[in-house]
């Protein structure tokens, strides 16, 4: 990547953190339907600019606390962490990107992936979304994207991952209302014990 490509997307990010601070300055609270928050911190990571990445991703927690973001904004969480040797934290991004899209890790080290046999509760879930995507995941490096093989065929990653599997499957079948809460309730259960693991 070129200095001017960097420069063109530190001067992205740092529109979009502007207007995002805005807005909040101005209404009180931030009506971001469009999505516009995830791109900040993804500019901040392309421009080299890993410490105000981290900063936002910071600021994103206090501000959206129930927000479960996109799988490329989650991937690049994990690269964040990463960088900055917060190896813990960026271990447990790397879990929330694999399950926000459980094709886009293997996608990165070139693995034959196909279309689970799954509910998927978004169109960011589904494989398609990979080609979408696909100009954001050429930035890990070899060495990153070897860090996120290892993981994702450690122990911790292929509990989480049958987990889900096992528990999206399940909703791809179930009709009855009250059955699929119970599915949803056990998953939570389960993927918030393993994702701590």
């Amino acid at each position: 990547m070129t200095p001017e490509d960097k420069k063109r997307y530190r001067d992205r990010a740092n529109r979009g953190r502007r207007a995002l601070l805005t807005e909040k300055e101005q209404h009180g609270y931030i009506s971001d339907g469009a999505g516009k928050r995830y791109n900040v911190p993804i500019y901040y990571v392309l421009a080299g600019a890993n410490d105000k990445a981290l900063d936002f991703y910071s600021w994103y927690e206090s501000e959206f606390p129930d927000d479960v973001g996109e799988p490329i904004f989650n991937l690049y969480w994990a690269l964040a962490e990463f960088r900055a040797d917060h190896i813990k934290e960026a271990e447990y991004k790397l879990k929330i990107t694999m399950i926000s899209n459980m094709y886009m890790l293997p996608f990165l080290f070139h693995e034959p992936i196909e279309q689970l046999d799954i509910w998927h509760s978004s169109t960011v879930e589904h494989l398609s979304y990979l080609y979408e995507a696909e100009a954001f995941l050429k930035e890990p490096t070899e060495a990153e994207r070897l860090w996120i093989k290892q993981s994702y065929d450690s122990q911790q990653f292929l509990d989480l991952r049958n987990g889900y599997i096992a528990a999206y499957s399940a909703l791809q079948h179930e009709h009855d209302f009250h059955k699929r809460g119970d599915i949803l309730n056990k998953w939570r259960k389960l993927s918030a014990k393993l994702l701590e693991e």
